[in-house]
């Protein structure tokens, strides 16, 4: 079974896919995301990321991603190759959705080269994305919070 943090980033980009055409949060339906077999707790975390983000930026589309200014990031061969076409395309896709942006691929690619990763699957991909999006290990990139695993209490 893939780690939570990985499973919360699948279910923003299914939410954040939603929302593009145009639905609102309320009509999204909670119950194909259980069909899949994502559970209650990564549900409400994956929305209550989403609400967060809109509460921190006011918006839950970064209007500097898609700007007619900022482009995307073309890669070396070198680079492209680190990734394998399914996870070039979940990049993509997660880029377009105001999820990532070009820094953080730059992030990602840093990362991988580092790790001495040399095939990013969607797997891989969804790791490096949560450790970004979601700040793990730093706690003073803006939005970050806390993420539990499911088993926690809060009093």
């Amino acid at each position: 079974m893939k780690p939570l943090h990985e499973r919360i980033v699948e279910i923003i980009t299914f939410v954040l896919t939603e929302l593009r055409e145009d639905k609102r949060i309320a009509d999204i339906d909670v119950d194909n995301l259980k069909d899949k077999g994502y559970n209650s707790s990564e549900i409400s975390t994956a929305f209550s990321w989403l609400v967060d983000r809109i509460e921190f930026s006011g918006s839950m589309f970064d209007e500097k991603t898609f700007s007619e200014t900022d482009s995307f990031r073309i890669l070396h061969e070198a680079e492209r190759s680190l990734f394998t076409e399914k996870a070039w395309g979940s990049l993509i896709q997660m880029h377009s959705l105001g999820l990532i942006d070009n820094s953080h691929i730059e992030s990602i690619i840093e990362k991988s080269l580092l790790s001495s990763i040399f095939s990013i699957d969607t797997t891989q991909l969804n790791k490096f994305v949560a450790s970004t999006i979601f700040g793990a290990g730093n706690s003073s990139m803006p939005g970050s919070r806390v993420m539990l695993k499911g088993n926690e209490t809060i009093n």
